[in-house]
C-alpha cells in the first residue's frame, strides 16, 4: 500500500470540506487544548490563594539609663534552623532592627557595640520566634528599672553604652603580696 504526503496534511470533513492539518493548525489546536486543560485545573483546584507573608519581627534597642532608642548599634543576630553563625544587622533611626527571619524558629542576640543589661544567664538565650510574634518579649534589665510590657512582633532590648563606668564608694584593693595574682613580685 502507497502512503502519500498528502493524506496526512489534509483531513476531509463533511461539513466543510477538506480541512487543513499544517503546523499553524496544529498549534492552534494545542493553544486551545492548554486553556481548556488549565480552566479545568483552575475549577478543580479554585483560585490560586496568595501564602501569608510571615509576620514581621522586630528588635527594638533601649538606652537603658535614657529610655531612649540606640540609633547606631550593630547588634548580633543569629537565626537558627541550620545555620550556626551570627550577623551584625544595624538599627534604624528609631533604634529598630526588622528580621526577615524565613523559617527560623529560634533568635539569639548579642550586644555588639554597647554593653548588655541582661542578667548573665539570659546573655545566651534562645528566643522563639513564635513567643516573640504572638506576645512579644521583653529581655532582663539590670541597668535601670525600666521594664515595658511586651508587644507583639517585638523583642526588647536594654543595653548602655560601653564608656559608662559605675562609680563605686571606693576602688578594690590590690592582691595581698603572697598570693599567685602577683607571682612575679619577689617576697619581701
Amino acid at each position: 500500500m502507497k502512503v502519500s504526503w498528502h493524506q496526512f496534511s489534509f483531513r476531509h470533513s463533511e461539513r466543510t470540506g477538506p480541512v487543513s492539518r499544517g503546523p499553524k493548525a496544529r498549534a492552534k489546536c494545542l493553544v486551545r487544548d492548554i486553556c481548556i486543560a488549565a480552566a479545568l485545573l483552575w475549577l478543580i483546584c479554585g483560585i490560586p490563594s496568595h501564602a501569608q507573608p510571615a509576620p514581621p519581627l522586630r528588635i527594638r534597642i533601649i538606652n537603658a539609663k535614657t529610655n531612649q532608642p540606640i540609633t547606631n548599634e550593630r547588634l548580633n543576630v543569629a537565626l537558627k534552623t541550620d545555620q550556626v553563625g551570627s550577623v551584625a544587622m544595624a538599627t534604624d533611626k528609631n533604634g529598630v532592627i526588622l528580621v526577615n527571619y524565613g523559617n527560623a524558629t529560634i533568635i539569639r542576640i548579642l550586644a555588639n557595640m554597647y554593653a548588655d543589661c541582661r542578667p548573665r544567664a539570659e546573655l545566651y538565650t534562645n528566643y522563639p520566634i513564635d513567643t516573640i510574634v504572638k506576645t512579644g518579649i521583653t529581655t532582663g534589665n539590670l541597668c535601670s528599672s525600666a521594664s515595658p510590657a511586651p508587644r507583639p512582633g517585638v523583642l526588647v532590648l536594654y543595653e548602655i553604652p560601653k564608656t559608662f563606668i559605675p562609680s563605686y564608694p571606693a576602688p578594690p584593693l590590690p592582691p595581698p603580696p603572697h598570693s599567685d595574682e602577683n607571682p612575679h613580685v619577689p617576697p619581701q
